[in-house]
């Protein structure tokens, strides 16, 4: 989907929602779509030039508020969260030691249920997160 599309998407869904469409949460917004992953902190300090009266709570109860709408996604990294649009379920691996986020397609993952897990269960989809070392923190050691 286009850029342009998916920003009205996402508008249309907060309007659904019951929510507004801000002037921050459209700013917020195309950052999640330039930046690969970012956490509130990067998109913080990658707006504050643009926006400088912008506060970082803003910043990070506007993301929380979009999760909850089912907006973004959000992963937990130690004391830190990793946010994208919500577009499609696909996998991802998350490194334990710098905290990057890659996605990974679906067809380089199989999850089996056996059978006694289907018959109690009817499974919608699936997301994988993958924990480890990139390649990069692998060279440097744990």
């Amino acid at each position: 989907m286009k850029k342009d599309n998916l920003i009205d998407v996402v508008m249309e869904k907060i309007k659904e929602k019951g929510g507004r469409v801000t002037i921050q949460r459209l700013a917020i917004i195309n950052v999640l779509l330039k930046l690969d992953h970012p956490t509130a902190e990067e998109i913080y300090q990658f707006m504050r030039n643009e926006f400088p009266t912008l506060s970082f709570t803003t910043v990070y109860n506007t993301l929380h508020s979009l999760h909850e709408m089912g907006i973004l996604r959000e992963y937990r990294f130690g004391e830190a969260s990793r946010f994208e649009m919500a577009e499609t379920n696909h996998h991802h691996f998350l490194c334990q030691k710098c905290g990057g986020m890659k996605d990974i397609e679906d067809s380089n993952i199989t999850v089996h249920l056996d059978e006694k897990l289907s018959r109690h269960y009817h499974i919608l989809n699936t997301e994988v997160v993958l924990k480890g070392l990139c390649q990069d923190c692998m060279g440097e050691g744990i």
